[in-house]
């Protein structure tokens, strides 16, 4: 039974391909979680809304799934679902993951 992702055989193999990421307590491993939502109670308004939210997993299993803890990162808003186009939108999003990754190894490297 899962209880908490750290349970999982998915973080077990990161920690595995990725020794290195898994030591060193200060790493984040995040997930991104989205599902469609009908903001105005309107069921055959065929107007669709994606909340796009980032979950911290490194956090105990009583904390991680707070909302204080969870980061709405994105809100996609069309007609139909972005199915895949939803690369679209990531892309500013895997950008600046990119960007952050990127300067905490300069940090932890320098």
């Amino acid at each position: 039974m899962l209880h908490h992702p750290i349970d999982s055989p998915q973080w077990i193999k990161s920690n595995k391909d990725y020794p290195e990421f898994g030591e060193e307590a200060r790493n984040l491993k995040i997930a991104l979680s989205t599902n469609r939502m009908n903001p105005h109670g309107i069921q055959s308004n065929s107007h669709n809304t994606w909340p796009l939210i980032l979950v911290i997993y490194n956090l105990p299993p009583w904390l991680c799934m707070k909302h204080k803890y969870m980061m709405w990162s994105m809100l996609i808003s069309r007609p139909k679902q972005p199915a895949n186009d939803i690369d679209e939108y990531l892309a500013p999003l895997i950008k600046d993951l990119k960007q952050m990754w990127d300067t905490s190894v300069e940090v932890y490297d320098g």
